[in-house]
C-alpha cells in the first residue's frame, strides 16, 4: 500500500463520520439532465475533463445547457511517457515544458470537437503533481509548491490562465472560489477523494473546500448543486479492458464504478450514452495523442455505454475544513518519506 493510499483511510473515516447515515447505500439512480443546466468539470490533467463526463457534457449543451471545463494541471510530469517519445532516460525542465504545453493544446482541441467552440475551457497551468503537494504542505505563496520535473515555483505555461501565479494551496482554493461564483453551476463533476492518485484526490479536496466556502457565501441558501465525484484510477486493474495489449472498443459496454469503492453512505447515478456521444468521445479521446501512445487501452475502457458518478450534495461538503486540516496533520508522521510525483509515477506507470 502506498502512502497516500494510507492518508486516505484517515479522510475515509472522517468523511464518513459527516455524512447522513440514513442514504440507501446500495441504491443506484438515474442521473436526469434537465434544461438549462450549467456543468462545471474539474480535472486534473489533460483528459480527464474527457475521461470523466465528456458524454455529459454533450448532453448538457443539447438540452440548452453550458459547460465549463477547468483543467489544473498540464499533467508534465509523465515521465515514462516522456522518456519513450523521446528515446532516452535523461530528461530536461524544457522536455517537461514542452510536453506539458503539448498535452494543455490537445484539451483545447478536444473541446473544441466537444463544443463546437461552445466550451469555455479553463487551463490553470500547475505542475503536474503540485495538487496534492499544495494541499498538504504548501499553502501560502511565501512557501509554493516548487515541481521537481520543469524547476518552477510559478505557472510557466503562456496558455494558461494565470501566468506566474505562485503554486500555492490558497491561490487554488480562490480560483476554484471564483469559478463556482461565476458560474453558478447546477452539476459539478470533480475527483473523488478516493482517488488512487495524488492529485486527483487532492483536487477532489480542493473542491469540496470551495464548495463550502461558495456556498458560505451566497445568499440563495436554497440553491443546491448535484455533485458528481467520478473515478478514473483505482486498483485491481479497473477498468476493464485498460490494461489491454491495444485498446479495446467497449463503446457498447457499460463501466460502473468499482465494488470494492467505498460507498461511504453516498449515492451512485449513472448517465447512458447514445450513440452518438459514445462516438464523439471516441473522436474526443483521439485527440490526446500524448496518452494514446503512452496508455491508449486506458483511454480507450472508458469509451462505454455510460458515465457513473458518486452522487454527493452540497451539504456533504460542509466540514470539510476539517477533513483537510485532519489530513494535513496526518502527513506530519510521513515526513521523514515525503510523497513526490516522481515516487508515485515509479511505483504506478499509469499516472498520468
Amino acid at each position: 500500500m502506498k502512502l497516500f493510499s494510507k492518508c486516505l483511510v484517515i479522510v475515509t473515516c472522517t468523511m464518513s463520520a459527516m455524512i447522513s447515515p440514513n442514504l440507501q447505500a446500495d441504491s443506484t439512480q438515474l442521473l436526469n439532465v434537465g434544461h438549462n443546466e450549467r456543468l462545471l468539470i474539474l480535472a486534473p490533467h489533460p483528459d480527464d475533463e474527457s475521461l470523466s463526463a465528456a458524454g455529459l457534457a454533450h448532453r448538457v449543451m443539447a438540452e440548452g445547457g453550458s459547460v465549463r471545463a477547468v483543467v489544473v494541471t498540464a499533467g508534465d510530469a509523465y515521465v515514462e511517457a516522456l522518456q519513450h517519445d523521446l528515446g532516452r532516460k535523461n530528461l530536461r525542465p524544457t522536455d517537461f515544458l514542452k510536453y506539458g504545453a503539448e498535452r494543455l493544446e490537445e484539451s483545447r482541441q478536444a473541446a473544441k470537437i466537444l463544443g463546437r467552440g461552445l466550451v469555455k475551457l479553463d487551463l490553470l497551468g500547475y505542475s503536474d503533481g503540485s495538487i496534492y503537494s499544495m494541499l498538504v504542505s504548501h499553502w501560502n505563496s511565501s512557501n509554493p509548491d516548487k515541481s521537481a520535473f520543469t524547476g518552477f515555483s510559478h505557472i510557466p505555461y503562456i496558455e494558461a490562465e494565470d501566468k506566474g501565479q505562485a503554486q500555492d494551496g490558497k491561490a487554488l482554493r480562490h480560483q476554484l472560489v471564483k469559478i463556482l461564483e461565476e458560474m453558478k453551476p447546477t452539476l459539478i463533476a470533480f475527483p473523488d477523494v478516493m482517488e488512487n492518485d495524488s492529485d486527483h484526490a487532492g483536487l477532489g479536496m480542493f473542491t469540496l473546500l470551495a464548495i463550502n466556502d461558495w456556498l458560505g457565501q451566497t445568499k440563495n441558501e436554497a440553491f443546491s448543486p448535484r455533485l458528481l465525484a467520478y473515478l478514473i484510477h483505482w486498483q485491481h486493474d479497473w477498468p476493464s479492458g485498460s490494461n489491454a495489449n491495444k485498446p479495446l472498443d467497449l463503446s457498447n459496454q457499460p463501466l460502473f464504478l468499482p465494488d470494492d469503492l467505498p460507498l461511504r453512505g453516498h449515492l451512485r447515478t449513472c448517465f447512458d450514452l447514445n450513440v452518438l456521444e459514445r462516438n464523439l468521445k471516441h473522436n474526443i479521446m483521439e485527440q490526446y495523442q500524448t496518452q494514446q501512445r503512452a496508455m491508449g487501452a486506458f483511454l480507450m475502457a472508458f469509451v462505454r455505454s455510460n458515465e457513473c458518478f458518486t452522487l454527493l450534495n452540497a451539504n456533504d461538503s460542509k466540514g470539510i475544513k476539517n477533513v483537510v486540516s485532519h489530513w494535513q496533520h496526518a502527513r506530519k508522521e510521513f515526513n521523514s518519506r515525503p510523497i513526490s510525483r516522481k515516487n508515485l509515477l515509479s511505483n504506478d506507470k499509469r499516472i498520468e
